[in-house]
């Protein structure tokens, strides 16, 4: 299908009949509401994995023209609807996938791509995308890589027009990375690598344009370089570990591409141990076990977790390698804990594990003052049961009934709970 024929005016009609149902089914006393979003993002994902199709087809102007439009409707609903699940975000990631099929499919300076270049720009300038304007580059990051030297001057003049325009609201300059993100594919496509490798180093403050110099670092086999990249990033800033782990992790798989162990091993036992990442110790672990060191480190590597992690994190790596002994000391300090990991400790310890949960249901018992706080205390009762704390849990329960004859509710709990005990092993 091509622009202007009618096949593709009536294949394009259909299409905005089916966004146009899909809001009107959402709509709810005139609001798209949280459930109305769901159901018309999900049919607008349903619309663009038709699209992808078509573009795998080679029918690239339809594909754009229908991620164009639906990212047009994305927008106006951004600023319509109750959108707390998502589904606009999700919505967009698929609106981003056609287009990059379509702009990594259609032939470079072919028809087709003139035009998908030169309707993306006027497409960016819809006025749904006022107060919305990152949808706007979400349509010519991928689309500025069909740049050719004779109209690649139409989107410098639209992204300029866009700079002065969202400058003017001082209370952000996150534009300026898209700006720079898609100037740079414009770059690529039109002036070469060489011009390329001068914009992304004239550009490194942006992260957008980092990623993609580490990208290309890697691609070339250049690991120093793309290591570099990443140190300067996270020496650059005082941000703490949840603002740079993606530098971390970027650090890590550069490591991993070039092969070099030691580095992995290095950078893992850090970010376990200095960064309380625990999901590096899976992978140091391995690394270790690779190198013939893991038996060896492995009662440094639990003191130091025991110094630095947070006792729930350390509890759970204890819990992987079973380590009992160490977890039965934790819960001398953190009692209520015991509950999550009963059934084990009590396979090894059974008596300190009962002890533990006898002490926890005692105090609870005792702070409890409400219907909720009851079922509360009777869900450990039952926990100890199961653990096979039988007769603890039976004595438990009469105990407590025989200390609290005043607390009806409490009682009516407890002698249900008894009743299962007795007639349904805590089945029923």
């Amino acid at each position: 299908m091509t622009p202007k024929t009618e096949e593709f005016k009536a294949a394009m009609s259909i299409v905005r009949e089916q966004i146009a149902a899909a809001k009107r089914r959402g709509t709810h006393r005139g609001f798209i509401d949280y459930h109305g979003c769901i159901s018309v993002t999900k049919e607008f994902i349903s619309i663009l994995e038709g699209a992808g199709k078509s573009a795998e087809r080679g029918e690239f102007t339809y594909a754009y023209s229908v991620a164009a439009l639906v990212l047009v409707n994305l927008a106006k609903l951004a600023g319509s609807a109750d959108d707390s699940a998502g589904g606009i975000t999700d919505a967009r990631g698929y609106v981003d996938d056609v287009l990059e099929k379509v702009c990594s499919g259609v032939s470079y300076s072919s028809t087709d791509a003139e035009f998908i270049f030169l309707q993306s720009i006027k497409d960016s300038q819809n006025k749904a995308f006022d107060g919305w304007d990152e949808f706007a580059y979400d349509l010519l990051r991928p689309t500025a890589r069909l740049a050719t030297p004779k109209n690649v001057g139409k989107l410098y003049a639209a992204l300029d027009e866009f700079s002065a325009k969202l400058s003017k609201k001082a209370y952000s300059s996150w534009y300026l990375e898209c700006d720079s993100l898609v100037r740079l594919a414009a770059v690529t496509a039109v002036d070469g690598d060489a011009a390329a490798e001068r914009f992304i180093v004239g550009n490194l403050k942006y992260d957008g344009v980092r990623r993609v110099a580490i990208q290309r670092a890697v691609g070339k086999g250049d690991y120093a370089a793309a290591e570099t990249l990443c140190i300067d990033k996270i020496n650059s800033t005082d941000l703490d570990y949840h603002w740079t782990r993606e530098w971390y992790d970027r650090l890590f798989d550069i490591y991993r591409k070039k092969g070099d162990k030691n580095k992995q091993s290095d950078l893992a036992e850090d970010l376990l141990l200095n960064k309380r990442d625990t999901k590096y110790y899976n992978i140091l672990k391995q690394l270790l076990i690779e190198q013939g060191e893991w038996g060896a480190r492995y009662p440094y590597l639990l003191e130091r977790l025991g110094q630095s992690m947070m006792y729930h994190a350390y509890l759970g790596i204890l819990s992987k390698e079973n380590e009992t002994r160490r977890m039965l000391a934790v819960f001398q300090s953190y009692p209520s804990c015991v509950f999550d990991y009963g059934k084990q400790m009590s396979a090894a310890f059974p008596q300190e594990t009962f002890a533990l949960c006898l002490d926890e249901i005692r105090k609870q018992a005792a702070e409890a003052d409400n219907r909720i706080k009851y079922k509360k205390v009777c869900n450990l009762v039952k926990k100890l049961y199961e653990f096979g704390g039988i007769s603890e849990a039976q004595n438990i329960i009469s105990e407590m009934i025989s200390k609290y004859p005043r607390r009806p509710a409490m009682l009516e709990e407890l002698n249900g709970l008894s009743l299962k005990m007795q007639k349904f092993g805590l089945k029923g």
